[in-house]
């Protein structure tokens, strides 16, 4: 079972949601929690979403890898 979320936006026209899932989306039970949007606050574009949905680098990984670019510039 695919157990990642789904976000998306949609319209509500006469108090009536339309949902698409994923094709490999199988739950037969979901949770849903409804948000309004501001009117002129536009939806994010895919690159916007696969930026915020993209995983964070911690402070331990990101020291890790300066730590290996200065090794490496010493060869330079």
């Amino acid at each position: 079972m695919n157990l990642n979320p789904v976000k998306q936006y949609a319209d509500v026209v006469n108090g009536v949601i339309h949902i698409e899932l994923p094709k490999d989306f199988d739950a037969k039970r979901v949770e849903l929690t409804i948000v309004p949007l501001a009117d002129d606050a536009p939806p994010l574009t895919g690159f916007q979403q696969f930026l915020l949905d993209s995983p964070e680098m911690s402070d331990e990984e990101y020291a890790f890898i300066e730590e290996k670019r200065k090794h490496l510039n010493q060869w330079k």
